[in-house]
């Protein structure tokens, strides 16, 4: 049974390991439409897309503390598993996976 849009976040600690991390998700056939750096003021953008209070917070203190938030498109299961892998194998932290609402903001972020 296939899944759709569904995102899968991670925080990188900074712009190299959030370039390692890109580099093996496209190296892992993730195209670079699929991949979002989010860097800049979330405002708000996270809670639309189902993530939960605490979460967001999180994310945004991360963000504001100059870390990089990741996010992979993903439309099936083998997808979500092997972002989660690569972002883990790549020291991103506090992974997440939410399936809200990805088509309502199909660029977001900066590449």
């Amino acid at each position: 049974m296939a899944i759709q849009n569904v995102g899968v976040f991670g925080i990188a600690k900074n712009a190299r390991q959030a370039d390692k991390a890109v580099s093996r998700l496209t190296s892992a056939g993730f195209s670079n439409s699929d991949i979002s750096l989010l860097s800049l003021s979330l405002d708000g953008l996270l809670a639309c897309m189902g993530i939960p209070d605490f979460m967001v917070q999180r994310y945004e203190r991360c963000v504001q503390a100059g870390s990089i938030l990741i996010l992979v498109r993903c439309v099936n299961c083998l997808e979500i598993d092997r972002a989660n892998t690569i972002l883990s194998e790549n020291g991103a932290e506090d992974i997440f996976s939410s399936s809200e609402s990805l088509t309502a903001n199909p660029r977001i972020g900066l590449h």
